[in-house]
């Protein structure tokens, strides 16, 4: 699974390019039709690996400076800010942690768009094998291609309203908005349930190629994700029981929580299902920015969420935690992280996740400056003019505290293709996750069990927190301290029926940061402290969340104009 065939997955993309109707007549040279190609158990393996390079490619690419499903789940949340420089700044996707976009926004096409191309490459698979799959290689890719889909379509319905529902080769029809958005999860259920005999299973724990494929455990946790997004808790529970319970997956020890984020935890005992990348210089660009190879590595999304490098003294690789000068993005709530800190102490999940002002000015081993080679003593480091931030204007949406979770550190770089290329694997789907849902699943009907599991995330996480009674609302409150940044907290709270009340407490509430030893002209220590304003309201501009409207992304516009069987629903429809 790490070698991706590209000249295989090529001619996936031609594929998805066939609508180009005055280039198929010319003859293709080093390829193969579609009448020759789907035949063999090496045609199989050829074909799903094309499939896995699509779904690498079009979720884990990049836009230029930002990823659509990285950027959209995750600044769509409320306990993010969009950050940056300021408020004009990235404002081609930081209008999705505002709710300024619309039908015609960058980001809505851009993720819609590669969610259906990576359908399309799933149902290559399903289509041309399905019928005439006569040995278990073929039954398996196929098997494997269903749960992609799946997965895929879980996605659209999370995100969009009645999204369309594409589960054979679109030809000359159009597609049509889905039934329901339930509709929709139960039939990536069923999907999951039928292709579950055929799946491999993940060979222990310490099987890291066991998490690159779709195998039956990844299966259980899309179809128990899916079931319990229906409001079927109980089927929820069912698909999730044997993968909590399977011996093939462990939570990595509290120690290990930071490298679930980083290259050194790609493929561990942790991971379900992950975009396994590695660099390729041989690729499509060799070691050009825009070649397959970065892409897929997210180049210059690492610039985005590194701290804002012209904010610190010295530059963004002053901090020795850095990979590369940043732009500030995808910033920490603060409230929610005195929250976390009130809750957690000083656990490792915490420290993972964000680190307070002490740490970020004064731990070596958590942050690290340049300086410290120097400076040996804390009295030293606390007059350190080598250090801190010193943006007289305040650091735009950054507070008393610094989030290092998906910031990119040295050893994610692919140096080979330069500082700013994140080599580490884009997860999906993860152990503590699946806790997570099982125990939502089990809440009221078996809450001793969703204890069982909450307190495992807890233990493991070094809490100082562990629950005797569980509820609801720890439950949610777990989840977001577990899973920040994750690609989670947008659906829950819209499925919690709780978004509205999270995002009025959040809009053009934006923290601006200081440092008293710059502030006060060197008289006193390096300290970070914020104060809260209102840009947004200062220019006039009213920023709201519309209930029954912002819980999902409008339908694209673009499609909407190319397909009059679509149409916009909800809040978008007006």
């Amino acid at each position: 699974m790490k070698k991706i065939l590209f000249s295989v997955a090529l001619l996936s993309a031609g594929m998805i390019l066939s609508s180009c109707e005055d280039r198929l007549d010319v003859e293709q040279k080093a390829t193969s039709s579609t009448g020759n190609f789907y035949k063999t158990d090496a045609d199989a393996k050829s074909a799903v690996t094309a499939m896995y390079a699509t779904y690498s490619n079009e979720i884990g690419g990049n836009e230029g400076i930002w990823n659509a499903y990285i950027m959209g789940l995750n600044y769509s949340a409320d306990d993010v800010f969009a950050a940056g420089g300021d408020r004009n700044d990235h404002a081609d996707f930081r209008v999705l942690n505002e709710m300024r976009y619309d039908p015609s926004s960058a980001p809505i096409k851009q993720l819609y768009n590669h969610i259906y191309k990576s359908i399309y490459s799933a149902n290559l698979v399903i289509t041309y094998f399905g019928e005439t799959a006569d040995t278990q290689v073929k039954k398996q890719a196929v098997a494997e291609a269903r749960v992609m889909r799946a997965w895929a379509h879980m996605l659209a319905a999370q995100v969009y309203y009645q999204p369309p529902l594409i589960d054979h080769l679109i030809t000359t029809e159009k597609p049509t908005n889905a039934e329901s958005q339930k509709a929709i999860f139960d039939w990536c259920v069923k999907e999951c349930e039928e292709a579950m005999s055929d799946l491999a299973e993940r060979k222990g724990p310490n099987d890291k190629e066991g998490a690159w494929y779709a195998t039956k455990g990844f299966a259980q946790f899309v179809g128990g994700k899916a079931a319990l997004f229906a409001g079927d808790n109980a089927k929820a529970a069912s698909m999730l029981k044997p993968l909590v319970e399977s011996p093939n997956y462990a939570l990595v020890p509290g120690e290990r929580f930071r490298d679930l984020f980083h290259v050194e935890g790609d493929g561990c005992e942790e991971k379900i299902f992950e975009f396994n990348y590695i660099t390729n210089t041989a690729a499509s660009g060799g070691n050009a920015p825009w070649s397959p190879s970065n892409n897929r590595g997210r180049w210059m999304v690492a610039n985005v969420l590194n701290w804002r490098g012209d904010d610190i003294v010295g530059g963004g690789k002053n901090p020795q935690i850095c990979s590369t000068g940043g732009w500030g993005g995808g910033s920490i709530n603060q409230d929610f992280a005195h929250k976390m800190l009130d809750n957690d102490g000083d656990s490792y999940r915490r420290k993972a996740t964000f680190l307070t002002s002490d740490e970020f000015f004064y731990d070596e081993k958590l942050c690290g400056w340049r300086s410290d080679a120097t400076c040996k003593t804390r009295a030293e480091k606390e007059f350190d003019p080598e250090r801190g931030i010193r943006k007289e204007a305040g650091s735009f949406s950054r507070s008393d505290v610094m989030e290092v979770k998906m910031m990119m550190h040295p050893n994610d770089a692919g140096l080979a293709v330069g500082d700013n290329c994140n080599q580490t694997n884009l997860c999906l789907a993860r152990l503590a996750e699946a806790y997570l849902l099982y125990a939502e699943a089990c809440l009221t009907t078996n809450p001793a069990e969703a204890k069982k599991y909450i307190n495992k995330i807890q233990v493991r996480a070094g809490s100082k927190t562990i629950s005797e009674n569980v509820d609801l609302q720890v439950l949610q409150d777990e989840k977001e301290y577990e899973l920040w940044f994750e690609g989670c907290r947008w659906f829950d709270i819209v499925r919690w029926g709780i978004a509205k009340q999270c995002y009025d407490k959040v809009l053009d509430n934006i923290p601006l940061q200081w440092d008293e030893y710059w502030t006060s002209g060197g008289t006193k220590p390096h300290k970070l402290y914020y104060k809260v304003h209102h840009p947004f309201a200062e220019a006039g501009i009213h920023l709201e969340f519309v209930a029954g409207k912002h819980e999902y992304w409008p339908i694209p516009q673009s499609t909407i104009e190319v397909n009059d069987q679509m149409h916009q629903v909800r809040g978008w429809a007006n």
